[in-house]
């Protein structure tokens, strides 16, 4: 697995998680997951590899993790962009349902195509792209309405 791919794990995590502790822990799990796999089949994509071993270390770490309640620190390492508002992103997290969440970071975070998540997941295009459009929707809806309070367009 390239440095890339090591990225897009940790960044999986960061935010499926938003906790730095717990995210660090799934991502090496995740990653010495995804390089077996790659060993056991070395025809096998690295996107799918990634999907199939994040879902994999999620399904352990979800019941541990209040989700919509970040636990992150400066100090951990986790270089976020000044003036960034994770807010919409927290809300996001807290109501999506998990099969939106997750395939919104895979597919918009990570980039990683349709056909790759469908592989890793074991399901149709079809029900990614459903998935994908309906979370989509719930996350424009609150980045909206973030921008209208920023912008002092709310109650006008």
């Amino acid at each position: 697995m390239t440095e890339a791919d090591v990225q897009s794990i940790a960044l999986f995590f960061y935010f499926a998680l938003l906790d730095d502790q717990k995210a660090i822990e799934a991502s090496s799990q995740a990653l010495a997951l995804g390089r077996a796999r790659k060993q056991r089949n070395p025809d096998l994509k690295n996107s799918v590899a990634i999907v199939a071993a994040t879902k994999s270390v999620w399904d352990r770490y979800k019941a541990r993790v209040a989700r919509g309640r970040p636990n992150t620190s400066v100090e951990s390492g986790w270089l976020i962009p000044e003036g960034l508002d994770l807010g919409p992103w927290r809300e996001f997290q807290k109501s999506a349902s998990e099969d939106e969440l997750l395939t919104v970071i895979w597919s918009k975070i990570l980039r990683i195509e349709d056909d790759d998540i469908s592989e890793g997941l074991g399901i149709t295009q079809g029900t990614i792209r459903y998935r994908l459009g309906r979370a989509l929707r719930k996350l424009g809806s609150m980045t909206q309405g973030v921008s209208k309070l920023k912008h002092g367009s709310a109650g006008k």
